[in-house]
């Protein structure tokens, strides 16, 4: 049977190397691109991860003859096309480290949700405790709200 600090130990090893995989798919992403040509080969796409519009070029002078409204059409399709292309690229990078990270917490807390485990040190906390530190219930208070969290600020 293992210590509970070998337990420990280990959930922070796998913790670390979760951590680790996350920044290499921040990088990853943050050099990753995707790209869409538009049906009749005129205007390629490229956007970033965060479906930032990264590049357009024109293979052709075909929009300069183009009603404004059918270019507009174009544009948007051939943009939209390429931002479902990076969303399915991130969604594969992104989807088994979410995987690993429910696997992880299960292995860290056993399955339990965090209030279960933590109640048998709530329940030994000493009297005015709560009331102080830990505020109504038991619970960290809510931060303060500032002005960011109001929808309009009247300044």
């Amino acid at each position: 049977m293992t210590s509970l600090q070998e337990q420990l130990q280990s959930a922070m090893a796998e913790l670390a190397e979760h951590t680790e995989r996350i920044q290499e798919v921040q990088k990853e992403l943050g050099r990753a691109r995707a790209s869409a040509t538009s049906k009749d080969r005129m205007v390629t796409a490229t956007v970033s991860a965060h479906g930032e519009i990264t590049d357009l070029k024109f293979h052709t002078e075909d929009y300069r003859d183009m009603p404004s409204a059918q270019l507009a059409a174009v544009l948007m399709a051939t943009v939209n096309e390429a931002r479902a292309a990076m969303s399915a690229q991130v969604g594969g990078k992104v989807r088994p480290l979410m995987r690993q990270q429910d696997s992880l917490a299960d292995g860290m807390f056993g399955g339990s949700s965090v209030e279960d485990l933590l109640a048998p040190l709530r329940a030994m906390r000493p009297r005015g405790l709560a009331d102080t530190v830990l505020g109504d219930g038991g619970r960290p208070p809510k931060p303060a709200r500032t002005y960011e969290d109001e929808e309009e600020f009247d300044g």
